[in-house]
């Protein structure tokens, strides 16, 4: 019995293919999540001097895909604004500028005695129209602002939106509404949606890494991350049957830009495939790490056929270094 365990053991150890993918260089090693993340967000977000980002798009877009979605996007949203008006001077209004950061443009702040409304253009105007009010995120900011700014609850919600082919973004905000869920687009939608804006998103220099993870928290945490990676995984395989080339490695670049990484070497071939990708202080973390490669490994697995594997190091700054490839390792 003893021989045979220990022959066992040595063909699953001559057979490197069933190794785990996810491979981490040792359990100690492991970095929990930076510590005050959202506050170094919310300090990111009321600093004047930095352009952040050309708007929230994919993560919006997922969270429209179902009421629940919405709601958690729309709750964390409402944590965040409370948390700029308390880092915020109170005599002056902070949130037509935070807005502004988030991507929106041209805004209209009209306040009246019943409602505050806000209409906005964004930089992502010639987005694909998805037939739904996708901004709940940013209705929440809005809302959590005024409320903490009031001392009264306020709700806010968006009556008309770009990707539901209005001309403007339109939130209104009153007190004794609640939190409305929008009409929600299907998952083919949102992934035409996201094919054809992405090759469209441009980054600043001078684009704050950890503010890309701000609307991603939840997404993050469990049950959210397994359903929301697994919707990431197959964007990615759709996404690769749309670009080949110099096309699919300038998206494979923007893809890991967007989720506040550094890209590394990318190699594809028609049946192989490796991606680098280095993380940063603000977002070393396995359940990240999870969620933000799935995209890539999707559109890996849609090129190459093969599903990669996910290799986890740290770097001498204790940052994680991920190899996403279709090589194994040794």
């Amino acid at each position: 019995m003893k021989a045979a365990k220990k022959g066992k053991k040595s063909a699953r150890e001559r057979n490197p293919i069933k190794r785990k993918a996810i491979v981490r260089k040792s359990i100690h090693t492991q970095i929990s999540q930076a510590p005050d993340t959202e506050g170094l967000l919310v300090r990111s977000i009321l600093n004047p001097s930095r352009e952040l980002r050309d708007g929230i798009v994919i993560e919006d877009l997922i969270y429209s895909l179902t009421p629940k979605l919405a709601r958690t996007a729309y709750n964390f949203g409402y944590s965040i604004g409370m948390d700029i008006s308390a880092n915020s001077k109170k005599e002056k209004n902070t949130l037509v500028p935070v807005l502004g950061r988030l991507g929106f443009r041209s805004i209209i702040y009209q306040p009246f005695r019943d409602a505050l409304v806000i209409k906005s253009g964004s930089r992502n105007h010639d987005a694909k129209k998805v037939g739904a009010k996708i901004h709940s995120f940013e209705a929440g900011i809005i809302a959590g602002y005024l409320s903490a700014h009031s001392g009264e609850i306020i709700n806010t919600v968006e009556k008309e939106c770009i990707y539901n082919g209005d001309p403007v973004c339109r939130f209104v905000s009153n007190t004794g509404r609640a939190f409305g869920s929008n009409s929600n687009p299907s998952l083919e939608d949102v992934i035409d949606s996201i094919a054809v804006n992405f090759h469209e998103i441009r980054f600043s220099d001078r684009s704050e890494v950890a503010y890309h993870m701000l609307p991603l928290i939840p997404m993050t945490k469990q049950p959210l991350r397994a359903e929301i990676t697994k919707i990431f995984y197959l964007i990615g395989i759709e996404l690769s049957q749309r670009y080949s080339g110099n096309g699919a490695k300038a998206l494979l670049e923007n893809i890991a830009r967007y989720f506040g990484t550094s890209q590394g070497p990318v190699k594809i071939a028609p049946k192989t495939a490796e991606v680098q990708l280095m993380y940063s202080y603000h977002n070393s973390n396995s359940a990240f790490v999870e969620l933000s490669t799935a995209m890539i490994r999707g559109f890996i697995k849609g090129k190459t056929s093969k599903e990669p594997n996910v290799y986890i190091n740290v770097d001498k700054n204790k940052n994680y270094v991920v190899d996403i490839t279709t090589a194994v390792h040794k």
